[in-house]
Parts: structure tokens; C-alpha cells; sequence
């Protein structure tokens, strides 16, 4: 039996051929063609909204006038243009909270997590960010992507991973502990939720100490479960602090083998639910 389409895809491509793929950067005008009406209001407890008139394809979108990112404005229209034009999104009228804009954590509402994907596809299309899969991800090509594309880093460290052939994620942090990670099809490993290790450099940005400006090496086990991990094996890290979000941002490369030849159940850690684990808190091994 074949694998059913992907709806966001599917509604994404339909959209980039319609519009072009530069539409990310023309959606004032794009919104208005789909029967939209873009409104800025002051709001604290939203970041958009999507308002629909009832049995008419028309309706507005509101945005809260204090984001001050251009690209995280453009962002939250494009996600609220997903919740317009994506199948089963048509009863939903609950505004769009911060926390649910660039967010890809799988626990997310899946109409949400499904708008932030549409976004993404939208705002950088394959097409813009071809160039910077033919070589291992860089937070440089992540900031190469958001210039070019005028998106925010977060949302072009997630593109690029989702699809780049390399072993590599992104990871969200907040309070020194993992809210969520996004990692290529080829990285396999799970990502430990929680509290963040203190051999990470993640955990020293929100330290507030010095971090390398450079991808840096560091026990794979500070970031990935230990099971099926060989003796010794590391992980390549480069994080970078989002001051205005309280965040930290961590792009992970694998690249070399890390998994204990001998492991007999190597290939089964991707069939098991991260949930499942209960976080080791033991004293973790230094970065050296």
C-alpha cells in the first residue's frame, strides 16, 4: 500500500506554484488574493489569530503589533495562512500563542504543529535552500538561509535539517532544559529531554559563560541517550543564545560513527519512545 501524501506538502506546493517561490516575502499581497485581510492589533496574550467569516472563503488575520521581527511577523502570517488553507484546520478559531509560533515539538497540537510546517515550507523553499544541503549544516548556512529568506534563525536551523542528508539537529532549550528538537532522517539517534547536561554549550550559554563560534566536540551522551552508544563517542555542538526569547539554540552534527559495534540492538532505539526513558541524573563526563 502506498504511503499517504503529506497534506502540508501537498497544500504548500499547490501554494509556491501559485505564487512563486519568492511569495514569502510578498504575503501582505499573497494573503490578500487568498481572501484575506491583514490587521495589526496590540495584544498580550497572542502572537496571531485567524478570523473567518462563516460559510465564505474570506476572513482576516490579525498580528500582534509588539513582535518586533520582521521574520517572525512574516512568520506568524504564513502560519495563520496555514490554518486558513489546511484540510480539517476550518472549525479551529483559538488565537496562536508565542509558544505555538516556531515551535516542532511532536507534543504540539497537531493543527499547530502542522501550520508551523506549512510556514516553513512556504518562507523556504527547497528551491532557496538547496545550495546549503551539499555540505554538512553550519549554524553559518543557517544564517545563510534566514538572510536569503528572510526567516528567523530558529525556523532555517529547522528547514535545513529537515532536509539535509547529514546526521544533524536542532535543538530549543529554555531554562536550561530541552523543550524540543528537530533532527534530519539520517541522524537516528533520540535527543534527551529535560535538563540540560552540564557538558553541553547550551547549558554554558545560559550560564552566561564562553562558548566556541565554531561546531566543537562533546560526549555524544551529554545530548543522546547512552544505549547503543559506543565508549568515547562524540557529537559536534555550536549554540548560540536568543537573548529576546530566554532561549538557546544548538545545531548537533554526527559525523562519525558513534553506535557500539557490538550493540546487538543498535537499530532498535528508533522504535522506542523517548517518554519511555527516565533521565539519568548522574555526574555527566567533562566536554574534554
Amino acid at each position: 500500500m502506498s504511503e499517504k501524501p503529506d497534506a502540508v506538502v501537498l497544500v504548500s506546493q499547490s501554494f509556491l506554484k501559485r505564487f512563486g517561490n519568492d511569495c514569502g516575502k510578498r504575503l501582505t499581497d499573497v494573503v490578500a488574493e487568498i481572501g484575506l485581510e491583514l490587521i495589526y492589533r496590540d495584544a498580550e496574550s497572542y502572537e496571531g489569530a485567524l478570523l473567518r467569516i462563516k460559510d465564505v472563503p474570506r476572513g482576516y488575520i490579525v498580528i500582534n503589533s509588539a513582535i518586533r521581527e520582521e521574520s517572525r511577523k512574516r512568520f506568524t502570517i504564513a502560519h495563520e495562512c496555514g490554518h486558513f488553507l489546511l484540510p480539517g484546520q476550518q472549525d479551529l478559531s483559538s488565537p496562536c500563542t508565542k509558544e505555538k509560533i516556531e515551535n516542532w515539538n511532536e507534543q504540539l497540537f497537531r493543527p499547530e504543529l502542522d501550520a508551523n510546517r506549512f510556514a516553513a515550507e512556504i518562507l523556504m523553499p527547497r528551491e532557496s535552500v538547496y545550495t546549503y544541503l551539499r555540505s554538512e549544516p553550519t549554524m553559518e548556512s543557517i544564517q545563510s538561509i534566514a538572510t536569503v529568506c528572510g526567516s528567523s534563525l530558529t525556523a532555517s536551523g529547522f528547514r535545513l535539517v529537515e532536509l539535509t542528508s547529514f546526521r544533524g539537529a536542532v535543538v530549543w532549550s529554555q531554562n536550561n532544559s530541552v523543550v524540543w528538537s528537530k533532527s534530519s532522517a539520517e541522524f537516528v539517534r533520540w535527543i534527551r529531554r529535560g535538563e540540560l547536561s552540564d557538558t553541553t554549550f547550551a547549558s554554558d550559554c545560559f550560564k552566561q559563560s564562553p562558548v566556541p563560534n565554531k561546531l566543537e566536540s562533546v560526549p555524544a551522551s551529554a545530548w543522546l541517550f547512552e544505549k547503543g552508544l559506543k565508549d568515547g563517542a562524540r557529537i559536534w555542538e555550536h549554540s548560540v543564545s536568543l537573548a529576546s526569547y530566554g532561549a538557546v539554540l544548538s545545531l548537533l552534527v554526527i559525523r562519525e560513527p558513534i553506535e557500539a559495534r557490538d550493540d546487538s540492538s543498535s537499530g532498535d532505539e528508533a522504535e522506542l519512545d523517548p517518554q519511555e526513558f527516565t533521565l539519568n541524573r548522574k555526574r555527566w563526563p567533562s566536554k574534554r
